[in-house]
């Protein structure tokens, strides 16, 4: 992917994050070459990268991983996987206290451990779904998309990178980080490098073969300019025939609503009341935010699915009384109404609380420095 010297420009694009400055470096960049289009480096990633596709071989996978608050470690543990599609899957995630199941019958139909104490939607979306399913946001580059295309060298490895020119005015009132990552591939085998957001770099690396696709073995998360997540696959093996039967849910299970995802489709709100402030919070001027675990049920009613979180009591819950008389449009899953968990943020602010609730699914931006 080379251009005369005449033609080719050079300057600092910082796919990683403002803070970084160590690792900030210089592309050697030009227009992808007119028989290389961003739609093609798309469709090329897409044939090779990730476990998850519908021609990808039945596998089992068994990976370590730690997870941080602004750079600190808060918990480590293992995930094992054995998976048949997309959507027929069987997780089991250890930690030091807890370890706990989740199975995927259909995208929709959702089994866990019963009396489980890990938080799934957490640990899919921060660890399993990246590293298994590393385009998992390539579903919203539609074709209508208006794609860009760069190229050039980082690392010493040459690049193509895409991404959606609009995605501001396409991604309307979501967050576009939400829909249209950065995505870089090596030019050399289409293997996905980095994925980058404003706030958030993930990059994969150390990649080995299963049947025709490459898997990265490793991948680190950086958020906000510091470590996130990292974790690494140490074994990973197409599944036996004899092996498929673990997909299936076993043992005492009760459902498990689908977990709404950053890329899906917003919750809709139909009706929100406002949300008393206690006489006790107004006396010890108390003021804080408030997440409330919720189910959206498939009729849009909500119910309380947990203790809500706040350091304080009377806020907590306040926040918890009033969301179980909120209404939200049914949620759709393939076009049909399907249960979806949610955490829903609640901001005290030394009043009653008014308006439209934030979204653990959405995170903000992080902290300014």
């Amino acid at each position: 992917m080379h251009c005369s010297s005449t033609r080719r420009t050079v300057f600092a694009l910082r796919l990683f994050l403002p803070g970084i400055v160590a690792l900030v470096s210089v592309f050697a960049v030009s227009s992808l070459q007119a028989q290389v289009t961003p739609r093609s480096v798309l469709d090329k990633g897409l044939a090779v990268t990730g476990l998850t596709a519908a021609d990808a071989p039945a596998w089992h996978i068994k990976a370590n991983y730690s997870l941080y608050d602004r750079g600190n470690l808060t918990e480590s543990g293992t995930l094992e996987e054995w998976a048949t599609g997309p959507w027929t899957w069987h997780r089991v995630y250890t930690e030091k206290k807890a370890s706990a199941a989740e199975w995927s019958v259909t995208r929709a139909n959702h089994a866990q451990t019963k009396e489980s104490k890990l938080n799934f939607a957490m640990l899919d979306s921060r660890v399993a779904t990246p590293l298994t399913n590393p385009l998992y946001q390539a579903v919203n580059f539609t074709p209508d998309s208006n794609l860009d295309g760069k190229a050039g060298t980082f690392a010493g490895v040459i690049l193509d990178c895409i991404n959606v020119k609009d995605s501001v005015r396409s991604a309307s009132k979501i967050n576009p980080d939400l829909l249209y990552p950065m995505y870089c591939f090596d030019v050399k085998d289409a293997t996905l490098r980095y994925a980058k957001t404003s706030d958030t770099l993930i990059t994969y690396s150390d990649f080995k073969p299963l049947d025709k696709r490459s898997v990265a073995t490793k991948m680190d998360v950086n958020y906000g300019g510091k470590t996130s997540v990292s974790a690494e696959i140490t074994m990973i093996e197409p599944l036996s025939t004899a092996d498929q039967a673990q997909v299936a849910p076993s043992g005492k299970t009760v459902p498990l609503a689908y977990a709404h995802q950053a890329n899906d489709a917003p919750l809709v709100p139909v009706r929100l009341g406002d949300c008393a402030y206690p006489m006790s919070a107004m006396n010890a001027q108390e003021r804080g935010t408030v997440m409330v675990p919720v189910v959206i049920k498939k009729d849009g009613s909500v119910k309380n699915n947990g203790y809500a979180m706040s350091q304080f009591n009377d806020l907590s819950s306040a926040g918890s009384d009033c969301v179980g008389n909120w209404k939200f449009e049914p949620f759709l899953i393939d076009g049909q109404p399907a249960d979806v968990s949610e955490t829903l943020i609640i901001s005290f602010n030394g009043g009653p609380f008014k308006g439209a609730p934030g979204y653990s699914s959405q995170p903000p931006p992080p902290p300014a420095k």
